[in-house]
């Protein structure tokens, strides 16, 4: 919010006096929304005016908060003199933002699709890039592993590797990624009967040896709301109809029942985490097109 807030005052001419417009479009309570207009004017030093749209272009600067199933957008128009109008965007995750009562306790899941392709996808991992490093997506295939950077909004190969000796030949093939934080640049998939170590930053072959691990059946994820941490799994019925993704305590048997549920459009096929367990990676079936998805899966807080 502030770094907006700084954006925005460099860009306005500097002998001229602004106020501001702020609209919230249901995107926070009220309350928070007054809290970060205040910030944002503490910061930018602008006057906050009133945000009625009956009368818009009284301030140099408007700014709107839009809610997305995953972030608070916020869009801030500013008159760059004359008739121009710059815009800077903000985003905030959802999921970052504390809740605001205590009694809000109840868990919400959302996911945001990544990525959607027809050939076959094994299992994948979504990793943030930190430190100004570029988001990845490695999407394990039949045959290769795939890492894609996001490049803008689209998804860019950077690397390919086939399978070669680790290429699966069972009718129903199951591989399974394990990404640690601590090794970036590394992979481990684990297949039936063995186990191999893939390096993301150049073409070397994998390392293979043979082992044995039970399949997963879920993954940890741990809200960033209030640090409870829950068991993430799929409803596991019939393959050839619509699943959900089931939000359990991490002691729960598979009777119990769920806390809360995530819609799929198909079956779900693996769930995966690149995050530090602080959101997790989910590929599905998608019955209606045919095409095979990878969604994010995060903990929300607040409304």
């Amino acid at each position: 919010m502030r770094e907006l807030a700084r954006r925005v005052s460099a860009e306005l001419p500097r002998n001229k006096v602004s106020c501001m417009n702020w609209t919230n479009h249901e995107a926070v309570s009220e309350a928070r929304s007054q809290q970060w207009k205040g910030m944002f004017a503490e910061e930018s030093q602008i006057k906050a005016g009133d945000s009625s749209p009956a009368s818009p272009g009284n301030c140099a600067v408007n700014v709107d908060l839009h809610k997305t199933p995953t972030q608070i957008v916020l869009t801030a128009e500013v008159e760059n003199g004359g008739n121009d109008k710059g815009r800077l965007f903000a985003a905030i995750s959802r999921a970052g933002i504390p809740v605001e009562s205590v009694g809000a306790s109840t868990p919400r899941m959302e996911k945001e699709l990544l990525w959607q392709q027809r050939e076959r996808i094994l299992d994948a991992i979504f990793v943030r890039g930190a430190n100004g490093a570029t988001d990845r997506l490695i999407v394990l295939q039949k045959d290769a592993l795939v890492v894609y950077e996001r490049q803008g909004a689209e998804w860019k190969a950077s690397l390919t590797k086939p399978l070669s000796e680790a290429s699966m030949t069972q009718r129903a093939p199951r591989g399974e990624i394990y990404y640690s934080l601590d090794q970036p640049d590394r992979v481990k998939i684990v297949f039936a009967g063995k186990s191999c170590q893939a390096n993301l930053s150049d073409a070397s072959p994998f390392n293979c040896q043979a082992g044995s691990e039970a399949a997963r059946t879920g993954m940890l994820l741990i809200s960033t709301c209030d640090s409870g941490t829950w068991w993430l799994r799929a409803d596991g019925g019939d393959l050839t109809m619509p699943d959900r993704l089931e939000l359990v305590q991490p002691s729960a048997q598979k009777t119990e029942a769920s806390v809360a549920e995530l819609p799929v459009p198909g079956p779900v096929l693996s769930i995966s985490s690149g995050e530090g367990l602080q959101a997790d990676t989910a590929v599905a079936f998608n019955l209606a097109t045919g095409n095979y998805e990878v969604y994010r899966v995060a903990l929300a807080c607040g409304e």
